[in-house]
């Protein structure tokens, strides 16, 4: 039944392709049955999946003290009008620039073809080629889960900075993001998504499972990327944990890789850039 917790794998929702098994995990299929479930699991460790695009699944069963909510089949209206785009959190960010660049609305397209859905982006604010989402965004309507209602938050209160949010090591749950785009012509909209698209798959993996790029920036310091390749780690595999061939700032999954061999990877990532440049790197990606 929608919105029971019940075991089931997690190999499909996660997009590393790791595979993993919980005992509770719940497919609501409504924003209504989304915070039922939210609001059911209140007390307890909930992992909101979203499209699992930016997820490190770290263990290969999880029992019920863990419960997981994936939103990928709950529905998604998007709403255009007077150059406002309001879409449901799960609706995928490809889908929401493609439906934009239709309605001759411009604004989305350097994010074009980032994978994951629109709730995803805007609780980590993603971005690309020089954009962000919150470049873009109107307000965010939130939920905490709990006797408190949903919010709608601005722009401004939303905080967004590099890769940042408020939203960020809270339990909020973004619902619906609403974004203000600029009228232009369709035709030069999408000629622009087609430029980006064939730049980011010139350059990123995507042949392989991955979840984008491991790490946020670091300051003072080159790119990951560009580390990983003077320390010579470009390729270097850990089981099935890659660090891509096509981009070293990115793990692949090139074959039955499990959570514990990409977290190995990553801590040779972070010792190359310790040793290398005195930094820090901050993983950009949630691991659970």
């Amino acid at each position: 039944m929608t919105g029971v917790f019940a075991p089931a794998w997690l190999t499909e929702h996660n997009s590393y392709r790791v595979v993993a098994w919980a005992e509770a995990v719940a497919f609501p299929k409504t924003a209504d049955e989304l915070i039922a479930v939210l609001q059911e699991s209140v007390g307890e460790r909930t992992v909101l999946l979203g499209h699992g695009c930016n997820v490190i699944l770290s263990r290969n069963h999880y029992d019920a003290s863990v419960r997981f909510v994936s939103t990928r089949h709950v529905a998604t209206p998007v709403d255009v009008a007077d150059g406002l785009v309001k879409a449901a959190a799960g609706t995928r960010l490809r889908d929401v620039c493609r439906i934009a660049a239709k309605a001759g609305l411009s604004g989305l397209e350097h994010l074009w073809d980032i994978p994951g859905s629109l709730g995803g982006a805007a609780y980590m604010n993603a971005g690309a080629y020089g954009a962000s989402l919150y470049d873009v965004v109107e307000s965010v309507e939130v939920f905490w889960p709990g006797p408190s209602a949903g919010m709608v938050f601005s722009r401004q209160q939303c905080r967004p900075s590099y890769r940042m949010t408020a939203f960020q090591g809270t339990d909020a749950v973004i619902l619906s993001v609403t974004l203000r785009l600029s009228p232009a012509d369709p035709a030069a909209i999408l000629r622009e998504m087609g430029r980006i698209g064939k730049l980011r798959r010139s350059k990123l993996p995507y042949n392989l499972p991955s979840a984008g790029s491991v790490f946020r920036r670091p300051e003072g310091a080159p790119p990951v990327g560009q580390i990983m390749e003077e320390a010579g780690l470009k390729g270097f595999t850990i089981g099935g944990a890659q660090i891509s061939p096509r981009h070293a700032g990115i793990i692949v999954n090139a074959g039955g890789a499990t959570g514990s061999d990409i977290l190995a990877v990553i801590e040779e990532m972070r010792q190359a850039a310790r040793e290398r440049y005195g930094v820090e790197l901050v993983l950009e990606q949630v691991v659970v």
